[in-house]
């Protein structure tokens, strides 16, 4: 019995540690899946480029299959074909007698730019000048490849070659993600004009902003600043932690950004602020005015370093019956029965 344990926990070993050593691959492998699977790689939005691969079917009175990769210059050429028939009108006996047929060099097209549905269209044109009662399928079978960089504050600065369905996050996560101390929210995209753009993944990560996550194009460079300013949240809101802030932020963007208050978070507690230089000076906040009321003077600016403490909704203890003053008061730990009754 020890020895079929013992042999278990070997394989489940071995097998563990493969996974973990794929696991790089592996991820990179699942989101090129997810990439195949965004709805913009329709054939209504997905814009053709160089080294994209289609494959031709034509198919009816004449059938061709035909494999093509956009040329560097943005152009497709569609060759003269020879294809391998059967006759429609067999010899009495033969069921069918095998004829070769040749299909004209349809030519160069101009495929840079279109989409895979645009790129149809135009073949059709070509097809009907040489044949009737043919149909055309166009279908993308490969995503081209082109190298981008990240430099900054990430695990993994380099250099990297994605697809035309990488977003920004997902080029983050190509290298390694952001650091401990780099910004999520002034990450800087380079263009090859020399045009650069600021975009925050916080909008995106905590409010679905999408045109915060933008594709990725060809030479673009992407630069993730050190975080200037970094403040913490701890006590009753969904993901406590570390948030970057931008300057002017307030702690109404603070609680939306670490997902709200939970349901024991109080409204009737004060949310205490201070700041790691001075620990001393604590600034309360009534949540009731900041979020229900939507007080405006309540909704305080924070500066780096802030500790924000949102409290838990006290525990109560009822009593009731023959005392002088029943009631509702706050679970004191430790305490016994004679306190309430003492309350």
């Amino acid at each position: 019995m020890k020895k079929i344990i013992g042999l278990i926990l070997t394989v489940l070993f071995f097998y563990s540690n493969f996974l973990f050593a794929q696991s790089p691959e592996m991820s990179d492998q699942y989101l090129m899946i997810e990439s195949l699977m965004n709805p913009s790689l329709s054939p209504l939005t997905y814009t053709l480029g160089p080294g994209d691969n289609i494959l031709l079917n034509l198919w009816g009175n004449i059938n061709a299959d035909y494999t093509i990769t956009v040329a560097r210059d943005g152009t497709i050429f569609i060759p003269r074909k020879s294809v391998s028939t059967t006759s429609q009108f067999p010899i009495a006996g033969v069921l069918a007698v095998p004829v070769t047929e040749t299909v004209p060099a349809l030519g160069e097209i101009k495929a840079v730019g279109l989409t895979v549905a645009e790129l149809k269209e135009v073949i059709e044109e070509r097809v009907k000048n040489y044949f009737r009662g043919v149909d055309v399928r166009v279908t993308l079978t490969g995503l081209r490849s082109f190298p981008i960089s990240i430099v900054g504050s990430v695990a993994r600065a380099g250099v990297y070659s994605i697809t035309p369905l990488y977003r920004l996050s997902h080029v983050i996560k190509r290298g390694g993600g952001i650091s401990e101390t780099g910004s999520y929210r002034n990450i800087v995209i380079k263009k090859r004009d020399g045009s650069s753009h600021i975009y925050d993944l916080y909008e995106f990560f905590y409010k679905g902003n999408i045109e915060q996550n933008p594709y990725i194009k060809a030479g673009d460079i992407v630069m993730v600043p050190q975080a200037i300013m970094s403040v913490n949240i701890r006590g009753r809101v969904l993901r406590t932690g570390n948030y970057e802030l931008k300057e002017g932020d307030r702690i109404k963007d603070l609680i939306e950004f670490a997902g709200g208050i939970q349901k024991r978070g109080s409204l009737a507690r004060t949310i205490k602020i201070y700041n790691l230089k001075n620990i001393d000076d604590v600034f309360e906040v009534d949540p009731y005015k900041l979020l229900i009321e939507n007080d405006s003077i309540s909704n305080v600016e924070l500066k780096t370093g802030d500790v924000v403490t949102v409290p838990m909704e006290p525990f109560t203890v009822t009593v009731v019956g023959q005392v002088t003053l029943g009631g509702t008061f706050e679970y004191e730990p430790g305490a016994d029965f004679n306190y309430y009754l003492g309350l």
